[in-house]
Parts: structure tokens; C-alpha cells; sequence
């Protein structure tokens, strides 16, 4: 079987060599014939110049017959070669082979056949065999003839030896430019033409929504004249601007646009002018996040990137985009890079310093398109600001009133008065002022005000204002720095006697003034009696003294100002007060609104001298005229007493002066040191002083009319000269043991000196109450004998006629008894000059009982009787209220002679109502015994009191001082208990003592001292009833805190003569509208 599968084998190889065959002739005919259709194609492009439609349709009809016919010569063959796919078997190459060699025929046809028979037979086998070595010997191979294939390669060497010639000649561009416009098939292109179109643009690119400009010229033999441009199936010309060439202007470009150029018939190919879509900005919003602290309500910005803002403001910026994608947000420093969420950007950042930032946008075919600059300001917390105003008290010349405006761009956080004692740093203390938040407020502040300052130390202070600056932390402004001495109690004492010497001075002039202008108002008033009218020149007399009057008023208002002053100022510094004081400033007190009252008075005479009749004057000017003279003895007898209190408090200064220099000396004496003469030394020089202004004060006491004794040893004050002139000439010889022994000896000496002036003083004053005392109940008995005797003649007027014999000798006695109210009037002033209890009201009560005495004598003398007795009657009155008046004042007098006078014997408060009821029951018999004896003398008609002796007037009176003893009994019981009820029969008691010395023992009073008994009967009842007995309550503090920086605040303000502000709240205004508000607020102050 060998030889069968050789011829197997032979047979595959037949098979193979035949496809290689068959693949050989494909190649040589697939080029070929490619090649000529590819020229065929080249040539219908050359020649016709397609439209990219009928190229594209002729490149893919060349590219699919290509395909096919690569297919069927190259590809099938390859295939069937390598068995992709079925191609001849092995009888069909035995056929092919059998026709090629004829000794072969069928016999190989035949063997596979009978190999193929199922019923092989060894026979069979062995013909087989046979046949196969036979054909053995035949090259089946050979069959196939690779030469047989030259005969096609004549059709490949045409358009092979066409291109050759093309290429050697030049002419390849007649192939290769119809090839790249079959290769570019959608591409337009232009046909030969006399001329062509030629685009100088650099490239047909426009940003949308812009104008574009494209710039044609023409190259050719020809020039066309109107060249076309078409666009949008429009046509419009081109604009020529040089022969050959033209430009065309495209209008707001929105998107891609295709145009073609044509002139002559001829066209361009067609142009894209591509529209590149711009990264736009479509606007941007700022949002304002203020500090919390400014008050400002967070707001925000549209259309505008440039701002002021305050700073640490955070800003965040909203950006609006078109066909951005990337937003560049830049600054000095530092480049971001914002993305797009959902169309839009956002960026924030707190700005603390000015700012200048650019955005641009950007996608990408555009960067950095539209690049805007843009700066942000930052307003900087200002320091606030303090205006400070001071000035100093005019009385004192020491207390410092402060008045401030404050401001702050923002507001105000706090106030701080900074103080300490002068090149004493470490001494700094600090007081907190209340203020508002707001920006502006103003503050009133006195100074020292209730601050503890160290006497005799210099204090620098100055204002700290801080405001409320959340970013940079809390700023401060400090005012300018102001001084102040704390004066030690020495010095304080030493000006304000100095200050009351002015005073004094200034209202001993004024006295002068007063009596100067007391002969002038006489004048006038003489002259106005004289004349029915007054002519021009005695009413611009009358007018100038009037003007002379205000102006003295004025100028006495000021030194009674001052002198009140000089009394209140530093009392707290000194804890110096006493009832003398006390009394003279309610004294001064009362003067200046006397002299207010004057003055109404010569405005209203001022006003109404050309107007009113002459009876009118007249009695204007006796008004004026009685308080002059009323206002003299006031201002004398304040004048007076102003001196008195001067010549004490000075006497009492010097006492002390002189026991710190005692003590001095004797630390002196016991603390020997090299410096010990010069201290000896000033010790004598101030001793000197001493007894200078002893010598001083002798002179004052001297001014008084009533001259004090003033305790002062001359031997003494020789004595301590002496050792005090030993103590220095021992020092200075060396000999310390001697000197320390005169020292001390000097020492003693003014020690005991001190002492006796003020056991001098204090036993002076008492004996000088003793002595006013008994002048006063002296002054009261005749004041009460004239009253009586005044009211015993009105009633002798009341009875007679002014014919009757008897009128001539009424008016002597009416006469008598002016004399005789003189010398009362003139003792009493005596005492007033001296006893500051005197008051004015008294010297009133003098100088209005004198002028109607004088009133009764004037008018009884013209025959006016009524208006005569009319006066009379007032001269009773006045008699009568003046010793009651008196009666209290003496009373007081004697509980300040013996602080125990008036009160009970127990302690027990119901014991002593009992004694006020049993006293009471006492002068209510005593009262109706001598009231029934009384009336027994009565005369029908007469009423009470008439004809009443010395005796019974005597009785009268002790009945009173009884009353009014008792009353000040129940005044005391009442300031303990508090009693409504208490006060109201006090009430009563007083008015039952006016009435006795006005009816004397007259049925009605005696009613009312009994109605008194009832009611303490009453009040004793109910005390038991409300469990009072044997029991105190203590009394409650009433008192109110006094807030003494207010004071000192409400003091200041009041100096200042200021409104103060509106409370300003911080309003949510921008920096402009602010500082138009706080012009306002200064020009309103201002």
C-alpha cells in the first residue's frame, strides 16, 4: 500500500501547486485590472471636477469594485489554498492530471475509485498496487504550468508604464490631484477658473455674539467686479477696498455659518465661519456677612464688584455663567480655579485689608475671556473718639466738672476715669463710668466726686474710652491728662476762712450801698409826695436808681452765694458742722430769695413807673422803701453774725494750729537729728505766724460792734518766745540735753495754751447763751406790756371822735408809745446781732410794727381816725405774733442752756403723757380763776382784755410759757412715738398760744384749753388700747441710700447747663448716612 499513498501525496501536491497557480494569475489580473479602472476613475475626476456628492459616489463604486475584485483573484484563491474553504478534491485533480498526460488517462481516476470500494479483495488489492506503481513514475506537478501566466502580465504593464511616464515627464499631479480630491471626497473644490478666491484670514474663527470681518482678493487673469458672498440663502455683496480685493462684514455671530464666494458665474468652494461660544459673566451677586459686633444687618450687592465694606466682613460671591467652565477668581497673591456647580459659582472669603481681585471665565476653546478688576475696600474700625470739656468750680476754685462726647464708628464698649498721685505710677486706680453701647452718648462727670484721695498729694486722671472692636480686639482713646490736689483739712480750713473774709468784705460794701441808697429812695419818695407829676428828669431818676437797685441785688445775690458756699464746700473733708452754721446758711438761703423777691418788685416798678397814678407810686416806693430798710438790718445784723462765726471758726483754727505745733515740737524734742536746728527753726518762724494772725484776729473780734473776749495770754505767748529762742541758740552751741529740755518746756506751754483758748471758747459761748437768755425774757416782758397797753389805746380811739378834748393826749401816748417799741426794737437788735435765732422774719415783724406805728401817728394826726386805729390794729397783731415768735425762740434757747428742760421724770412714756395731762388740767384752773377775776372788771361792751393791769398781763403771760412748756413736752413724746394723733393736738396747742396773747382771758380760749385736755384724755385712751404701755419702738432708717456718683454726675450736668442726648441706638446705617448723623448729633449739641 505504499505506492497508493505516495501517489496520495503526489496528488496534495498537485492540488497546492494548482492554487499557488491560480493565486499568481489573480495577482497579475487584480492589478491590471485595478490599476486601469483606478486611471479610469482619476481620469472621469480630471476631466469633470465633481461635486463631493457625485465623488463620494464615484470613490465608493471604485473602492467596492476593488473589493470584489480582490476578492475573487486574490482572496478565493488564498482560501482554497489553505483549505478555508472546499476547493478540488483528489478525482477531480486526477482528471485534470489524466487530460494533461495521456499515458495516465483514467488509470488514476480508476485507483481511487477502487480504493474507495467497501469490498476489497487481496486481488483487488495487488491490482491496485499495481496500477499505483506505474503511475508512480508520472510527475503529477507538472500538470501545472506557472508560464502559462505571462500572457496576462501585458495588461498589468500598461497603466504600470502610464504612471512611470507620468512620474518621469512631471505630469504625476494629472493623477495625484484627482486622487486627493477622490480621497477627500467631501472636501470642495474649485475648478479652474480665469481668476480664484483667495481668503486672507488667517483662520474662520469668531467669538459669538462679535462681529467678523473677512478679507478676500482675487488671483487670476481676470479681476471680477461685483464678487458675491451667499450665506444663509442670502446673497450680498462684497465691500471692494483696493482693486482685487474686498472684505464682508459679519453682523452678531450666533452660530456656525457656511458661505460660498461666486463672481462671473464662477463659485468658490463653500467656507465654514465657525462660531466659538464665548465663556460669558451674566452677573454676579455679593453677599454681606457683617461682624456681629457692628449691629449691621447682613445684606448684599448686585451688579458691582467694587464695595467698602467693614472689615472682617466675609463675603461670598455668586457668579451667573454661559458656556463656562472653569471661573478664575484672582489676586495679588494667589490664583483660584472655581468649578461650575449647576451653572453657576460660588466663592467666599473674609477680607481684613483692601482687596483687588480680577475675575475671568474660561472653557475650552476660550481662556481668561473677559478679565474684570475689581477692588474691595475695607473701612477700618476707628478709634473712638472723646471730645472732653472741664471746668472748674467758680466757688471753690478746686472741684473739676467734666462734660464729654463720645462717638464711635460702631459703638462703645466702656468708660474708665484713670487716676494716681503724681510720678506714682504704681499708684493707678481706676472707676468705671456707665455709658450706653451705642455710638454715641456724652457723660457728665465731677471730680473728685466721691473718690478716696490721699490729702496733700497731687493726682494726674485722664478719660479711657474703649470701643467694642470684635476684630481687632477692644481699641481705647485716652482725653488729655488733668491735675487736682487733694488740700489737707489745713489748707481746706485756711481757704474757706479766706474765701468768708472776701465775702464778708464784699457784703460790708453792699451795707454801704444799701445805706447810701436808703437817702436816694427818701428823695424820691419826698419828691413824688411833693409833685402831682413826676417831670421827665425825676422819672429818669427814679428810673436809674431802680437800675442801680437790680444791679446792687445782683451783686449781693453773688457774695451771699459765695459765702454759702464757702460754708458747704469740703464740710465732708473737714466733718465740721454746728447749728451756727447751720442756721447762717439757711440764713443766706433766705436772703437770696429776699432779694429774688426785690428784684420781681423793681422789674414790676420798672415796667409800670410811666403808667401808674401818683397814689399807686407811692405806695410802691413805701413798699420798697420798708424792705430796704428791712433788707439793711437783715443784711447788718447776717453781716453781723457772718463776722461772729468768722472770728470763732479762725480762734478755733489757730487752737488747733497750735496744738499740732506743740506736738511737733515735742516729737522734736525726743527725735534729735542733724537737721533738728533748721526744724527748731521753723517751728519758732511758724509760732511767729501764730501770733500774727492772733493779732490779725484781735483786729476782726475789734470790727464786731459787740466785741468777743477773745481768751489770748500775751505773758503766755512771751513765755513760749523765750524757750523757744533757748531751744535754738542751745542747738546751735551743740548742747542737745539743754535744748531738748527748753524744747520740751516749749512744747507744754502751747499744749496748755491750745487748751485754754478752747476751754475759753466753750465757756464763753455758754455764758453768752446765759446772758442772751435773760436779755430775751426781758425783751419779751416789755414787748407784752406794749402789746397790751397798744391794744388798751385803740380801744380809748374806738370810743372817741376827733373833736373830743381828750384826742390830743391819746396821740402823745400814741407817741409815748413808739419811743417806747424804739427801745424794744433797738434791744432786740442788739440781740439779733449776736444770736443768730433772731431771724428775719423777726426783723420783718420790727421794721412792719414800726411803719404802722409810724402809719397810726401820721393818719391820727390828719384826723384819720379809722385808718388810723386801722393801724393800730396791725400794730397789736404784729405786737403779738412777734412775742410769739420770741417765746419760741427763748424757748430754745433754754433747752440748748439745759439739754434736759422739758423732760419728765421717768422714762416711762405713758408717766409722762399723764404729767402733760395733769399740767394741762393745772393751767386750764389756773386760766379760768384768773379769767373769772377778769371779768368781774368788765365794763359792758369792752371786749376781753380791756382795761387789764400790769398784773393780770404779768398772770397772762406765765399762763403762756406754761402752754408752751407743755407743748414742747408733747413734741418730745411725739418724735419718739410718731403719733398722728400726738402731732395733731401739738397742732392745737400752738394755736390755742397765739390766741391768748391775742384775747387774753377771754370765755372762747378758755373753751379751747379745755377742748386740749379732752383731747389728751382721748390720745392717752387709745395709747392703751394699742398695747403701748411701758413698751419703744424702735425707729426705722428711713434714710435713703444716696447714690452719690449720680450726684456727682446730676451736679456736673446741672454746671454745665446741658440737655442731654438721645439715646442714640447704633443704627443699621452705611458709613456715609453715619457720619451725616454724627454731624448732627455734635451741631445739636453744639
Amino acid at each position: 500500500m505504499g505506492n497508493y499513498n505516495q501517489i496520495k501525496r503526489k496528488l496534495a501536491a498537485f492540488i497546492r501547486k494548482f492554487y499557488l497557480n491560480k493565486l499568481l494569475k489573480g495577482i497579475i489580473l487584480f492589478l491590471s485590472i485595478g490599476l486601469l479602472y483606478f486611471l479610469a476613475v482619476l481620469a472621469i475626476e480630471h476631466y469633470l471636477w465633481l461635486e463631493p456628492s457625485a465623488r463620494s459616489f464615484l470613490f465608493w463604486i471604485f473602492v467596492g469594485v476593488e473589493v470584489m475584485l480582490l476578492g475573487y483573484f486574490i482572496i478565493i484563491p488564498l482560501a482554497k489554498l489553505f483549505k478555508f474553504s472546499s476547493g478540488i478534491n483528489d478525482e477531480e485533480a486526477s482528471k485534470i492530471i489524466g487530460a494533461h498526460f495521456p499515458e495516465v488517462n483514467d488509470k488514476l481516476l480508476n485507483i481511487l475509485q477502487l480504493k474507495k470500494d467497501s469490498q476489497q479483495s487481496e486481488l483487488l488489492l495487488a491490482g491496485i498496487e499495481q496500477k499505483s506503481v506505474e503511475l508512480n513514475k508520472v510527475p503529477f506537478t507538472r500538470a501545472v504550468d506557472y508560464k502559462e501566466n505571462r500572457k496576462y502580465l501585458k495588461y498589468a504593464l500598461f497603466p504600470l508604464i502610464l504612471i512611470l511616464g507620468l512620474l518621469v515627464t512631471g505630469n504625476i499631479k494629472l493623477v495625484a490631484a484627482p486622487l486627493d480630491r477622490l480621497a477627500k471626497y467631501n472636501t470642495e473644490f474649485e475648478a479652474p477658473a480665469p481668476f480664484r478666491f483667495i481668503i486672507l484670514n488667517d483662520s474662520l474663527k469668531a467669538r459669538e455674539n462679535s462681529e467678523y470681518k473677512i478679507l478676500v482678493k482675487t488671483e487670476g487673469n481676470i479681476t471680477p467686479e461685483k464678487p458675491e458672498i451667499s450665506f444663509n440663502g442670502q446673497t450680498y455683496f462684497l465691500k471692494q477696498i483696493a482693486p482685487g480685493s474686498f472684505e464682508y462684514t459679519f453682523k452678531r455671530l450666533q452660530s456656525n455659518v457656511n458661505f460660498r464666494l461666486s463672481a462671473n458665474d464662477i463659485n468658490s468652494k463653500e467656507y465654514t465661519l465657525e462660531t466659538l461660544k464665548v465663556p460669558k459673566l451674566l452677573d454676579f451677586k455679593m453677599k454681606f456677612d457683617y461682624p456681629n459686633y457692628i449691629g449691621k444687618l447682613n445684606d448684599s450687592l448686585s451688579g458691582s464688584g467694587n464695595v467698602n465694606v467693614p472689615e472682617g466682613t466675609n463675603i461670598t460671591w455668586n457668579f451667573n455663567t454661559r458656556n463656562t467652565e472653569i471661573l478664575n477668581f484672582t489676586t495679588e497673591d494667589s490664583l483660584i480655579k472655581l468649578s461650575a456647580e449647576n451653572s453657576g459659582f460660588q466663592y467666599s472669603q473674609a477680607v481684613y485689608s483692601h482687596l483687588d481681585y480680577r475675575v475671568s471665565t474660561s472653557n475650552n476653546v476660550i481662556k481668561n475671556f473677559e478679565a474684570l478688576d475689581y477692588s474691595i475696600n475695607i473701612i477700618k474700625d476707628e478709634y473712638p473718639e472723646m471730645e472732653i470739656q472741664q471746668k472748674l468750680d467758680s466757688t471753690d476754685n478746686t472741684t473739676q466738672y467734666f462734660y464729654g462726647k463720645l462717638s464711635d464708628d460702631y459703638g462703645l464698649n466702656r468708660l474708665n476715669l484713670v487716676y494716681y498721685i503724681e510720678n506714682k505710677e504704681d499708684s493707678l486706680k481706676k472707676e468705671e463710668i456707665l455709658i450706653s453701647k451705642a455710638a454715641f452718648d456724652d457723660f457728665h462727670y465731677t471730680f473728685p466726686g466721691n473718690l478716696d484721695l490721699e490729702p496733700g498729694e497731687t493726682y494726674n486722671f485722664y478719660f479711657q474710652l474703649w470701643d467694642n472692636d470684635a476684630v481687632n480686639g477692644s481699641k481705647n482713646t485716652k482725653s488729655s491728662t488733668f491735675s487736682f490736689r487733694k488740700k489737707t483739712s489745713e489748707e481746706i480750713e485756711e481757704e474757706k476762712l479766706r474765701q468768708q473774709g472776701e465775702s464778708i468784705n464784699n457784703l460790708n460794701e453792699s451795707l454801704k450801698d444799701i445805706k447810701s441808697s436808703e437817702e436816694e429812695l427818701n428823695e424820691l419818695n419826698r419828691l413824688q409826695k411833693e409833685n402831682e407829676n413826676l417831670d421827665y428828669n425825676q422819672r429818669k431818676k427814679l428810673q436809674n436808681f431802680i437800675q442801680r437797685q437790680k444791679q446792687q441785688s445782683e451783686m449781693m445775690r453773688n457774695y451771699s452765694e459765695k459765702l454759702k458756699n464757702s460754708f458747704e464746700e469740703n464740710q465732708q473733708e473737714l466733718n465740721s458742722d454746728s447749728s451756727e452754721k447751720d442756721e447762717l446758711k439757711k440764713r443766706l438761703d433766705r436772703n437770696e430769695k429776699r432779694l429774688q423777691e426785690n428784684e420781681a418788685l423793681l422789674e414790676e416798678l420798672q415796667e409800670i413807673a410811666d403808667k401808674i397814678n401818683r397814689e399807686e407810686l407811692g405806695e410802691k416806693l413805701e413798699e420798697l422803701s420798708k424792705r430796704n430798710q428791712s433788707e439793711e438790718r437783715n443784711l447788718e445784723q447776717l453781716l453781723e453774725l457772718t463776722k461772729r462765726y468768722y472770728v470763732e471758726e479762725k480762734l478755733q483754727k489757730l487752737a488747733r494750729d497750735l496744738d499740732k505745733l506743740s506736738e511737733r515740737q515735742n516729737q522734736l524734742s525726743e527725735n534729735s537729728d542733724i537737721e533738728s536746728l533748721e526744724k527748731q527753726k521753723k517751728i519758732s518762724d511758724e509760732f511767729e505766724e501764730f501770733q500774727e494772725e492772733m493779732d490779725q484776729l484781735e483786729n476782726d473780734n475789734n470790727d464786731l460792734q459787740k466785741p468777743t473776749d477773745l481768751p489770748r495770754d500775751e505773758v503766755d505767748e512771751e513765755s513760749i518766745d523765750k524757750e523757744l529762742d533757748n531751744a535754738k541758740q542751745n542747738l546751735e552751741k551743740g548742747d542737745k540735753e539743754k535744748a531738748k529740755e527748753k524744747q520740751k518746756n516749749a512744747a507744754q506751754q502751747m499744749k496748755e495754751m491750745s487748751q485754754k483758748m478752747q476751754q475759753r471758747s466753750m465757756q464763753q459761748s455758754g455764758e453768752e447763751l446765759k446772758a442772751n437768755i435773760e436779755t430775751l425774757r426781758q425783751i419779751l416782758d416789755n414787748l407784752v406790756t406794749f402789746s397790751f397797753q397798744q391794744e388798751e389805746l385803740l380801744e380809748d380811739f374806738n370810743k372817741i371822735d376827733i373833736n373830743n378834748p381828750g384826742y390830743a393826749a391819746r396821740l402823745r401816748r400814741q407817741n409815748d408809745l413808739r419811743e417806747n417799741f424804739r427801745h424794744i426794737d433797738d434791744s432786740l437788735y442788739s440781740l439779733a446781732l449776736s444770736n443768730p435765732m433772731i431771724t428775719e422774719n423777726i426783723t420783718k415783724s420790727l421794721t412792719d410794727i414800726e411803719f404802722d406805728i409810724d402809719k397810726s401817728l401820721e393818719r391820727l394826726a390828719e384826723n384819720q381816725l379809722p385808718q388810723g386805729t386801722a393801724s393800730q390794729q396791725y400794730v397789736v397783731t404784729g405786737a403779738n405774733d412777734l412775742a410769739y415768735m420770741l417765746s419760741e425762740i427763748l424757748s430754745m434757747m433754754q433747752q440748748q442752756a439745759n439739754p434736759q428742760l422739758g423732760k419728765g421724770k421717768g422714762e416711762n412714756s405713758e408717766f409722762q403723757l399723764q404729767d402733760i395731762i395733769k399740767k394741762q388740767q393745772e393751767i386750764n384752773k389756773e386760766f379760768k380763776e384768773q379769767g373769772e377775776q377778769q371779768k368781774g372788771k368788765q365794763n359792758e361792751g369792752k371786749k376781753p382784755g380791756e382795761g387789764m393791769g400790769e398784773g393780770e398781763m404779768e398772770k397772762l403771760f406765765e399762763i403762756y410759757k406754761d402752754q408752751q412748756e407743755l407743748r414742747q413736752r408733747l413734741q418730745e413724746l411725739n418724735k419718739k412715738e410718731g403719733s398722728q394723733q400726738g402731732r395733731q393736738i401739738e397742732e392745737q396747742m400752738k394755736d390755742a398760744e397765739k390766741q391768748l396773747l391775742d384775747k387774753g382771758f377771754d370765755p372762747e380760749n378758755l373753751q379751747k384749753l379745755q377742748q386740749l385736755e379732752h383731747e389728751l384724755m382721748e390720745y392717752e385712751d387709745a395709747r392703751v388700747q394699742q398695747g403701748k404701755n411701758n413698751k419703744r419702738e424702735s425707729e426705722t432708717n428711713l434714710q435713703q441710700f444716696d447714690n452719690t456718683a449720680k450726684y456727682q454726675s446730676i451736679k456736673a450736668k446741672e454746671y454745665f447747663n446741658s440737655i442731654e442726648i438721645l439715646n442714640r441706638q447704633s443704627l443699621p446705617l452705611r458709613e456715609i448716612y453715619k457720619q451725616k448723623v454724627k454731624t448732627y448729633f455734635e451741631r445739636t449739641d453744639n
